[in-house]
Formats: structure tokens, sequence, C-alpha cells
């Protein structure tokens, strides 16, 4: 095959992967927004709108460390083309199988500056510290503070020795091994062990913060449904909780796009205490709908949020090109 011919086949399939993408977010949406209309609600927009931001936000974090996780491993990105490679990945994970996120955001970051098998070991690297710390937080939260749910907390500890114990340097490289990552790269094995121990502080650190900014994305879109839910400080912790075990729990389910009814149920059981207290406050008088019907509703309204935000930020992020540094087309693949 020529060159010519290697690069229309190229843009095929990436035009061909961009249409699969937005077809299953579609129905995605098509879904939670059929549920979502059975109830008569007085909105708050500029509510909405924070919530979808803050679910943004939260992700901010994430790519810094993917980021991070590349410049260890000898790569050279630009910090604009990793934010954009993780924000426009974030698409695939509607994709049932979950290895679209990777496919994605190794072939949008990867070129002469950064080879394509440590971006994709950099996504497995992220994503397992990302589900490690918040299923940590969740299973902390939950256990000591909501204890009937402490099933849930031994799930997450589950979770957490699942995506922990990859982290392991040693145990990395043959969890790499076995997704065949790299596997034709020889030259990418030395540069895979520069993730050490003096990594993992860094992902923790970050992704805890991570972690707060869902917490807060949750209390959005509860005020974003007209819900008055009480002060923030009050159950700041109840938010972060709920979120990291709904959303950790979901993911860890490899055949549920964007972890689509898990994270609904989860988020759902662990909401109805809290909803039945403040339905009970004087200024929720006009909602008719019990505990469990508004959890459900509340866990559809984030589902919608979040995906209407990642298109809306996806389609921005199109508008601008990757910033290819000035050498960068004479450089040769990074060596070190």
């Amino acid at each position: 095959m020529t060159p010519a011919a290697k690069k229309r086949l190229l843009a095929v399939l990436k035009w061909t992967l961009t249409l699969v993408v937005f077809l299953f977010i579609g129905l995605e949406l098509m879904k939670s927004s059929d549920e979502f209309r059975r109830y008569d609600w007085n909105l708050r927009y500029g509510w909405l709108a924070a919530a979808g931001l803050l679910y943004l936000a939260a992700y901010f974090p994430s790519s810094c460390f993917w980021h991070y996780v590349l410049r260890a491993t000898g790569q050279r990105p630009t910090f604009f083309d990793s934010v954009r490679s993780f924000y426009l990945s974030q698409l695939g994970k509607y994709v049932p199988g979950k290895a679209m996120v990777i496919v994605i955001r190794s072939a949008l970051v990867s070129g002469p500056r950064v080879r394509a098998s440590l971006a994709a070991a950099g996504v497995f690297y992220e994503t397992f510290t990302m589900m490690a710390v918040g299923a940590f937080i969740s299973a902390l939260l939950v256990f000591l503070k909501y204890g009937e749910h402490w099933k849930l907390s031994l799930l997450a500890l589950g979770v957490m020795a699942a995506s922990g114990v990859p982290l392991f340097p040693p145990v990395f490289r043959r969890v790499l091994k076995l997704f065949r990552v790299a596997k034709d790269d020889a030259a990418a094995w030395e540069k895979i062990d520069r993730l050490s121990w003096k990594t993992l502080p860094v992902g923790f650190v970050l992704m805890s913060v991570l972690w707060v900014a869902f917490g807060l994305f949750l209390w959005a879109s509860i005020r974003g449904l007209g819900v008055e839910s009480g002060p923030l400080a009050e159950h700041a912790v109840l938010y972060v909780a709920v979120t990291a075990m709904a959303m950790v729990l979901g993911f860890a389910v490899p055949i549920s796009p964007g972890g689509l009814g898990v994270r609904e149920a989860i988020l759902a059981a662990l909401l109805i205490p809290y909803l039945s207290t403040i339905l009970s406050y004087p200024e929720n008088a006009a909602i008719e709908l019990d505990a469990k019907t508004l959890a459900l509703v509340v866990s559809l309204a984030q589902r919608v949020v979040s995906i209407v935000a990642e298109l809306a930020a996806g389609a921005l992020l199109l508008c601008f090109p990757r910033r290819r540094a000035a050498e960068e087309s004479a450089a040769p693949p990074p060596s070190a």
C-alpha cells in the first residue's frame, strides 16, 4: 500500500470512529432525556451550566496527571495537546468496552514528540490511579459515614485493589504485556520503568482534587433541578462519597458504556436517605416525587449534563488544532 493510500485509509478510519462515537452518545442522550421528560421541573439553567463546568473542571487534574506521566516517560507533548487529547478521548467512553478512550487519546497526542505506545501506557497509568484513589475515598467515606452500605465499601475496596496493585512498577509491566501495549516497541519499556514510586503521590493529590470537584458537580446538579439541598458544608462529604462510589463501580463494569445503568443505580441507592431529609424542607414542598424517584431523576440529570458538557468541550477543542512545537516536524521520536 502506498503512503498516500495509507493516509487516506487512516482518514477514513478516523472519521468512521468519530461517527461511531457520536452514534453511541446520541443513543445515551435519547435514553436519558426520555426518562427526564416524564417529570415537570422548575429547572435552574444557571445551576445546570455550573454543574457542566464543574464536571469538566473535575477532569482537569486528571489531564494534568496524564501530562505528567507522559513527561516522566520522556515524551514531549505540549501541555495543550495533552489536555486536548484527554478531553476529546472522554467521548470514547460511551462506546462499550472502554478501549476507545485509549485509542482516541493515543491517536490524538502521538507524533514525532510522543510515542503512541507510551501514550497508551500513560492512559492505563492515569486511569488506574484515578480509580484507585476514587475507590479508596469512596470506601472510606461510605464506611465511616453511611455504614448501612458497607457492602458497597467492600466492593470499592476490591476495585481499589484491582486498580491499585497494577500501579506497582513490576505489576504495571505485566498488565501492559497482558493488554499487548508496546509489544512491538522495545525502546518503550525502558521509559515505562521511569514510572516509579515518586509518581504516585502526585497522582494521589491530583486525583483527590478530582473527586472533590465531582462531588460539587452532584451538588450543582441537584440545585439545577430546583431542589433546595441544604448547606454545602454540611453535605459535602456525602456528595464526594456518593459520586466517587457510583463512578468507580460504574467504570468497573466493562460492558457498561460510561457506567450507564450501574452508576445511576448506585447513585440513587446512596442518595435516597439524604433526599428523604431535604424533601421535608418547606422550600421543597412543591416537589411531589418521593425520594427514590427523585434520586433516579438526579442521576439522569447528571448523565445528561455530563454528556452535553463533554460534547460542548469536544466541539470547542476541535476548533483548535494541535500546537506543534516549531521543531516538531524535524524531530525524531523521543528517545530520552
